[in-house]
């Protein structure tokens, strides 16, 4: 009877080697990223602006938009013209919107937010 190579045994040596290596290297990769902290785990000061506005905002003001009071939207609001009016905003807004107080209180995360805010008239 005659045997049949699998395909395996007729692929050299080199090839299989750098399969190997293909594989490993993926395989390290993936665990690398899934496992590893965000850069915003471990620099908590240092949170980027989008994932303030989708966790504190963007459930009443979806891009830039403002759900509660349709006529008052952020894009365009004049409490954008300085980075103070916009923290005075946070710290003391209109009702309903609640304080931000834990955001202003960090001039990282505060200056992430607002320079966030004023692209989302870019966009």
């Amino acid at each position: 009877m005659i045997e049949k190579d699998s395909m395996f045994q007729r692929i050299p040596i080199l090839a299989k080697l750098l399969l190997f290596c293909f594989m490993f290297l993926s395989i390290f990769t993936l665990a690398y990223n899934v496992y590893s902290k965000p850069d915003d785990a471990q620099n908590p000061g240092k949170i980027g602006g989008e994932k303030l506005f989708k966790a504190n905002c963007a459930g009443c003001h979806l891009n830039g938009q403002n759900l509660i009071k349709k006529d008052k939207p952020i894009i365009g609001s004049a409490k954008l013209k300085s980075k103070e009016l916009f923290s005075e905003l946070l710290n003391h807004p209109p009702k309903p919107m609640p304080e931000f107080k834990n955001i202003t209180s960090n001039p990282d995360q505060l200056d992430a937010l607002y320079k966030y805010v004023l692209s989302l008239k870019k966009k």
